[in-house]
């Protein structure tokens, strides 16, 4: 990929050249045109280098990003980065905005080494030249960590384990900075927490799955021969996240009144983290528990039976404090599922009998979980996805093969049954359920005891996405 040249001299003439087009476009039409005669107006008015400019920059870089235009979005970023430092200073807290943009800029253009100097960039900003804890400080973490998952799942393999880690200093960042400025409780912690919640899971996900990036997340200290055993790194991640799911329904408790509902959902969400990391027993315990809090919150049982009746696929992109709040979010991936089944045709009988689910993979570098963000609003363009039809166990008495122990298992799929696409070969059947069998899911309940359900579920595959 050609790089952009950062002449001065280039920029001028460009933009002298933009000049001279907007004069002949008194009347344009397309939004960036209406943009390159704005800019050009506001040049004449306050100058090259006035900060008025920048809004009308950025506004065109986004514009420019929109038609895959990335070097010119580029151009014009870099432009508004100068016009700040010559305004404010060569290092400011405003720059890191249009930072941000570079990398989503490069990210966009797949040229994720030039995205990685300007996150270490971003990084030190961040660190080095913010001299006060505020939420600007605060988002501006939340939103470099999103940037780093980002990596995780687009950049090339070999930096994984960079982003991982990167990701993870930054989210404990933002959770630092926000305890030291709301205090301990506030509300506006839990999102932050549940951030890295998610973080513990996919760094537990990535040691299960080996390779080059389980092992250096296993590393005793970065770029060290040795490392911890795979299962004492998941128990770490595990334990990690009951201390934060813990930290959750502490916060719940601490507002006047107390938010029962809310620590019963923080109790609901521990049940599914017990079973993400197969500790069977403590999540029968937990379920039961978190739906007797319900009740004792106020819910009815009425409710509590129509939300339950559907399982979920884990773990869920966000935390829902209520079962409001959690129902809103199923009836908006029920809406974009009723879009792509009218996309997909198919014939299941008992369809109305089945909970509709879906899966998208996170990205084709890190295909083994779901993205760490809703991705519903994906589902209007999907045209080549994977349909089962499955059932989801409730709690099952199975014998290991090799010791002959007897163990319980919960919200297992089974009788899986690929529906579309129609005919396939044997390897791909065998291999799309092989990937179903790795899902875990939040079971259907009933009175808090998993029972049976069945389910249909839209599989979508990174690498059909890209």
């Amino acid at each position: 990929m050609k790089r952009v040249i950062k002449s001065g001299c280039l920029i001028l003439v460009l933009f002298l050249g933009y000049h001279g087009y907007a004069q002949r476009l008194p009347e344009a039409g397309s939004q960036l045109e209406r943009s390159l005669v704005a800019l050009t107006e506001l040049e004449a008015e306050f100058g090259n280098n006035s900060s008025r400019l920048v809004p009308a920059l950025t506004e065109m870089a986004d514009l420019y990003r929109g038609e895959g235009r990335f070097a010119d979005a580029y151009r014009v970023l870099d432009r508004a980065t100068q016009v700040v430092r010559v305004s404010e200073g060569l290092y400011t807290r405003s720059q890191i905005p249009l930072v941000r943009m570079k990398v989503e800029n490069y990210a966009d253009w797949s040229d994720w080494d030039s995205a990685r100097e300007q996150l270490e960039h971003l990084f030190w900003l961040h660190r080095k030249k913010s001299d006060r804890v505020d939420g600007s400080l605060i988002a501006d973490l939340m939103a470099l960590n999103d940037l780093h998952l980002r990596g995780i799942s687009e950049d090339n393999n070999e930096f994984q384990t960079f982003h991982f880690r990167r990701a993870a200093s930054v989210n404990w960042l933002a959770l630092g900075a926000a305890e030291k400025l709301w205090g301990t409780t506030d509300p506006r912690l839990v999102p932050i927490i549940y951030s890295l919640i998610k973080h513990h899971h996919l760094q537990a996900v990535a040691v299960e799955q080996g390779g080059k990036t389980g092992w250096e997340l296993r590393q005793i200290v970065p770029g060290a021969d040795l490392v911890r055993e795979r299962d004492d790194m998941r128990r770490y991640f595990y334990m990690t996240g009951l201390g934060l799911l813990d930290q959750l329904r502490s916060i719940q408790l601490a507002q006047a009144p107390f938010d029962l509902e809310g620590a019963a959902m923080a109790n609901l969400y521990t049940a599914d983290w017990h079973l993400l990391f197969n500790e069977e027993d403590a999540a029968l315990t937990a379920y039961k528990r978190s739906y007797e809090e319900l009740s004792y919150a106020g819910r009815q049982s009425d409710e509590l039976d129509q939300f339950f009746a559907t399982p979920s696929v884990l773990p869920l992109p966000d935390f829902y404090g209520s079962l409001a709040a959690a129902s809103t979010f199923r009836q908006g991936a029920q809406i974009g599922m009723s879009e792509l089944h009218s996309l997909n045709r198919h014939d299941t009988a008992d369809e109305a009998d089945h909970a509709q689910l879906f899966y998208a993979e996170w990205g084709p570098s890190f295909p083994y979980t779901s993205s760490p963000d809703p991705v519903t609003h994906m589902l209007g363009a999907v045209r080549n996805a994977t349909l089962f039809s499955f059932d989801i166990s409730g709690v099952m008495e199975i014998t290991r093969f090799i010791s002959r122990k007897q163990v319980r298992t919960v919200a297992q799929p089974l009788n899986i049954n690929l529906v579309q696409p129609s005919p396939v070969s044997p390897e791909f059947r065998e291999q799309m359920i092989a990937r179903l069998e790795q899902l875990q899911f939040r079971p259907r309940l009933n009175a808090g005891h998993p029972v049976e359900a069945s389910a249909t579920l839209i599989y979508l595959s990174a690498a059909r996405n890209q």
